[in-house]
């Protein structure tokens, strides 16, 4: 007996590293498992990784392009608020009745009546409306349209309706009836044009 112990005692080496080889090899096989786990993810993960890149890609190149995003904006922002402040600031009634009310005389065309209308805000202006009817041959009202188009102050035919007057003939003309509606145009100080810059410092 003691000697089968002194054997078993003299043979205990080969036991430990026989035991020492079967727990390398079982944690061996897990980290393979492990590893081969993590390979089978990595296309995905490699596909996630250029789809991000791309993004942040398109980011950058929009941040680039920012300050001549923003020069642009400015340029026209400020090409319209010229042409907005070169509209008067008010709407002068007597003024505007006289200088229709004269071209008319001058052109000798009858009855005329010019009436204030209301007035109506829009985004870059405010406008405001003069009804009128007046009596003349059709190219009295073609000259007198030329006239107000070519005027110092913009302003707009928003309607017309002509009709043939019972009234004579002037010499081989006929003679028309017209009515319909003029607009005069005046800043609106309360417009003002939206750069859109705060959004653009928001994704920054």
């Amino acid at each position: 007996m003691k000697d089968q112990v002194n054997k078993l005692i003299s043979n205990l080496h080969v036991f430990i590293i026989l035991y020492a080889l079967y727990t390398a090899w079982v944690l061996y096989d897990e980290h393979s498992i492990q590893v081969t786990s993590l390979e089978q993810e990595v296309p995905q993960i490699e596909q996630e990784i250029d789809s991000t890149q791309k993004k942040i890609k398109e980011i950058q190149e929009f941040l680039k392009k920012t300050d001549e995003y923003k020069a642009r904006v400015e340029s026209v922002a400020k090409n319209i608020e010229d042409v907005q402040k070169q509209l008067p600031q008010e709407t002068n009634d007597s003024q505007i009745l006289t200088f229709i009310n004269q071209e008319i005389s001058s052109l000798n065309i009858k009855d005329p009546s010019l009436t204030p209308g209301k007035e109506e805000p829009s985004t870059y202006f405010i406008s405001k409306e003069y009804n009128f009817k007046m009596k003349g041959t059709f190219l009295q009202f073609l000259i007198l349209l030329e006239r107000i188009g070519n005027a110092e102050r913009i302003y707009n035919i928003k309607s017309l309706k002509i009709l043939a007057s019972n009234e004579a003939k002037r010499g081989r003309f006929q003679v028309i009836d017209g009515e319909g509606v003029l607009q005069a145009y005046r800043f609106n100080p309360d417009f003002k044009v939206d750069r859109g810059f705060d959004k653009i410092e928001e994704i920054k």
